[in-house]
């Protein structure tokens, strides 16, 4: 079945298109996964509304307690701004591991938000430093905590006449962050495990803590059960051989293509353990 694709004059003009809530009227950006979804069948659209050229979606604007951008801003864009590099260095680190250089220079935030992968790249280090989602329609916005966009594999709360058309960050400079991503090659390659850390320690203790990781789980996973046991604690080198459980306890990893389910366990624990390792050098140094 062919597929049309209609070109948004503007953002408001996008919303239009996409207010019929039509759930095969999808919205089509850099299109670096998108169009291969379709083509492998495993997407269905009949129309497509293309918003790769609206600048009223790709922006990075600093403020006073956070640094906002634009849904539709390029991965290699954002990664090039300076002040978001200077605050956000674990996002630095998972862009510059975020497939090619070329895909860099094609790919959205917001789709790589949007399409819901498990292994995303991005998406764990937005849930660890507190992004938040603006989501538009033509009706009028709402926020969500960006880890309240995932319900599963490809699956969103993001309503079918809805567009993801910003991300905010708060200023995130004070604490300590963490990226690491494993896979079977050094670059282009989708994560076996990937995590990211960002913990505020006060001295010798973790005042809070936000951990996420990705493809050991159906969804980008927020990390819950080790944030409560890091919380509060003395940043030690036995904490960090005991973060074990609470990792295990938060994750569900299977078997796959890239990795059997303890495989991906023993990577987990083991970033988490170096991550924490890393704080407590840096707390000390």
């Amino acid at each position: 079945m062919p597929v049309e694709i209609e070109l948004a004059q503007s953002l408001s003009h996008a919303l239009e298109l996409l207010s019929s809530g039509d759930p095969e009227v999808r919205p089509l950006a850099g299109a670096t996964d998108l169009m291969l979804r379709l083509e492998a069948g495993r997407l269905k659209a009949h129309r497509l509304v293309s918003i790769a050229d609206l600048r009223e979606l790709s922006w990075v604007r600093p403020e006073g307690d956070a640094i906002r951008f634009g849904a539709g801003t390029v991965v290699a864009d954002l990664m090039r701004h300076p002040e978001f590099a200077a605050e956000y260095p674990s996002a630095v680190a998972a862009a510059r591991q975020f497939a090619s250089p070329q895909i860099r220079n094609r790919a959205t935030v917001g789709g790589n938000v949007g399409n819901a992968s498990p292994a995303a790249d991005l998406v764990p280090p937005l849930i660890a430093l507190g992004a938040r989602l603006k989501l538009s329609s033509a009706k009028g916005e709402r926020e969500l905590p960006i880890e309240e966009a995932f319900l599963g594999f490809g699956k969103t709360t993001v309503r079918p006449e809805e567009l993801i058309t910003e991300v905010a960050l708060p200023r995130r400079r004070a604490c300590f962050q963490a990226f690491a991503k494993f896979g079977s090659r050094g670059a282009n390659v989708i994560a076996v495990v990937n995590l990211a850390m960002c913990l505020e320690v006060d001295g010798e203790r973790i005042a809070s803590a936000r951990v996420a990781y990705g493809s050991v789980a159906p969804k980008p996973l927020r990390a819950r059960a080790v944030e409560r046991f890091l919380a509060g604690q003395r940043l030690t080198e036995e904490l960090a051989r005991e973060v074990k459980e609470a990792v295990l306890s938060d994750i569900s990893p299977i078997d796959d293509v890239r990795g059997s389910r303890r495989y991906k366990q023993r990577l987990a624990v083991n970033a988490t353990e170096d991550a924490l390792l890393r704080a407590l050098r840096g707390a000390q140094a």
